[in-house]
């Protein structure tokens, strides 16, 4: 019912609980006269069998038998969310405040004036209304929000992935249900081209802008290998929608023999690591993109070559920011960051670095308050891969083939992931959507960690 000075368009039900019919009879009158649809009932379970109800008025001559009522209907049925006005002959303040407390709207002193009755049941009603349409569109954002999360994380590669011989893992994470980070590995003609980028910052706008990020620059490579070329053509295609917002990333080509030509735009250096100790690689670095229309060249490119036993961690500069909080005199937040990867993370298996840094991070600082991805790769030579309908075999250890064929066969659905990578000393084994709890049983000597739908070994066979 919308209502404008007690002239009513639409007949809404209003319920009077009352201890006297004859003290209440006015007010029955009085709403009926402008068109509400009125209830009177003298017993609170009679109440609890009406539906459709839009507000409640309560009178009784004891105001705490009507705390009662208020206590009951607001802890104890489904008629809590109604709202409910007071009518008292006298005030008791003490008994009011509790009422207050409990949830009741407003109260009305009797006998009422017909203005302040119309206008009170009014204005309840319609804030009732309102508080409904709110709760309509917030639920229908969060749907939205939830299909645009989904559709983000279809938009990310594998968690787990080996193009050509490199194996890369890669996480996400945002800070509220979608954010402004974006990375891609994809291979063409045997080069491997992964990046990692971020847009400044963070929520539904940066989310829409990501997309265009990923089919722009593979658009763009399909035509040329040129990662040059590539920047340049997604900085001319995002100039219009970019706004104020610029782009920082790392854009790198691997060659199949390890070579690594690679385009730094105002983003985070590569994290070097090598199972004892992390350390930043020194590279070449220049503006972000969008920012003072910039053109990238040839003489911006740097170069290093993948090197065994190596693991390259790329990160958004998210991460810092529960750094950006803590205190440690004389060092910034990125040199707290790899003092935080050298104490809390060295020793933990490369593949696994996304997931077990941001499981530690959100250990440390709970909430992060802003978007982070980790993206790391490095060198396979003897491998068992499955995944995306693409299985391949490198390895001439035949326990390591056997291994690899018994995994396969608990895989829970379509879209598992198996990856055994050979380090030497040890073996890795990861899984998504993959069983191995009797793996865990068999090898006493291996250790497992689990994260999410990824399940991951150190093996010693």
């Amino acid at each position: 019912m919308e209502a404008i000075l007690g002239v009513v368009l639409l007949a809404d039900k209003v319920c009077i609980l009352t201890s006297s019919l004859q003290v209440t009879s006015d007010a029955h009158k009085i709403l009926e006269f402008v068109g509400y649809d009125v209830l009177e009932v003298m017993d609170l379970s009679e109440l609890l069998t009406e539906r459709d109800i839009q507000m409640i008025l309560i009178y009784n001559s004891s105001l705490k038998v009507a705390y009662e009522w208020v206590r009951e209907i607001k802890t104890e049925t489904d008629l809590r969310d109604l709202p409910i006005l007071l009518m008292i002959r006298h005030k008791e303040y003490d008994i009011l405040l509790n009422l207050y407390q409990i949830g009741i709207l407003d109260f009305i002193e009797m006998p009422a004036m017909d203005i302040e009755l119309i206008s009170k049941v009014a204005l309840s009603i319609e804030l009732k209304k309102s508080r409904e349409r709110v709760e309509n569109l917030y639920r229908e954002l969060k749907e939205s929000l939830n299909l645009a999360n989904q559709l983000q994380k279809l938009m990310l590669p594998p968690s787990i992935d080996l193009k050509s011989n490199i194996w890369l893992t890669g996480h996400y994470v945002p800070s509220e249900v979608v954010g402004g980070d974006i990375y891609d590995y994809f291979t063409t003609d045997g080069d491997v081209f992964l990046y990692i980028a971020d847009i400044s910052g963070h929520g539904l706008q940066s989310a829409l802008l990501c997309s265009s990020i990923k089919s722009l620059f593979r658009s763009a490579m399909r035509r040329s290998d040129s990662i040059v070329k590539a920047v340049n053509e997604l900085s001319d295609s995002m100039k219009t929608v970019l706004g104020y917002n610029y782009i920082t990333g790392i854009f790198l080509k691997i060659k199949p023999n390890g070579t690594v030509e690679y385009l730094n735009c105002g983003h985070p250096n590569i994290i070097v690591y090598d199972e004892a100790r992390f350390e930043e690689m020194k590279m070449k670095n220049v503006l972000p993109i969008g920012m003072f229309d910039y053109v990238y060249s040839d003489t911006d490119i740097g170069t290093f070559s993948v090197e065994d036993g190596k693991t390259y961690l790329l990160y958004s500069d998210g991460v810092y920011s529960g750094f950006e909080h803590t205190v440690m005199r004389g060092k910034s937040s990125s040199e707290r960051l790899m003092d935080f990867l050298d104490k809390e993370i060295s020793g933990i298996v490369p593949e696994i670095l996304p997931f077990y840094i941001e499981s530690r991070l959100h250990t440390i600082f709970s909430d992060l308050p802003d978007d982070f991805s980790f993206v790391c790769f490095g060198k396979a030579e003897d491998y068992c891969y499955y995944g995306d309908y693409d299985e391949r075999i490198n390895t001439s250890e035949r326990p390591m083939v056997n291994m690899y064929n018994q995994v396969k066969k608990y895989a829970l659905s379509d879209g598992a992931i198996i990856l055994l990578n050979n380090h030497g000393r040890y073996k890795t084994l990861l899984g998504k959507m993959v069983e191995i709890g009797y793996l865990i049983k068999e090898l006493p000597m291996s250790v497992s960690m689990t994260f999410d739908d990824i399940s991951v070994m150190k093996l010693f066979i």
